[in-house]
């Protein structure tokens, strides 16, 4: 029993794996044939926004020279255009969310929505945005 157990959480995380692997793909051929050029990622990491109503996914993230796409495994892509990025800060916590001590990086936007994304490299990624949207982190 036990084995059948391992072997569907195998199987499961197997097809998880496949799927944010072709979405990584999929989303920088995309960004490449726009005529954009892809900065970094893509690369899984988490979304998560605020609002009425809390929305949190896992997905595939990439940053462009021009904006910062979120691919959700089900759904429209999250397109943040850099000149929309109004600040940018790091915590431990995004609204009432904890992530196993990893920072948040929270991309705050000019019309005041906060969206928080836990990434593999936080630092590299904190670094590049800031640079490229000239904010300092609050």
């Amino acid at each position: 029993m036990i084995l059948l157990i391992a072997g569907a959480q195998g199987a499961l995380w197997g097809l998880i794996f496949l799927l944010f692997r072709s979405q990584g793909a999929g989303l920088r051929r995309a960004v490449e044939t726009s005529g954009e050029a892809v900065v970094l990622g893509p690369q899984v990491g988490l979304y998560q926004k605020s609002g009425v109503v809390s929305v949190k996914t896992l997905g595939v993230i990439v940053l462009t020279d021009r904006r910062l796409i979120f691919r959700k495994p089900l759904g429209k892509d999250i397109e943040i255009p850099l000149p929309q990025v109004a600040g940018l800060s790091e915590n431990k916590w995004f609204h009432g969310n904890y992530r196993s001590g990893k920072q948040f990086l929270i991309v705050k936007l000019t019309d005041g929505q906060e969206i928080g994304f836990v990434l593999k490299n936080h630092a590299l990624w904190m670094n590049e945005l800031t640079a490229r949207t000239n904010t300092i982190p609050a």
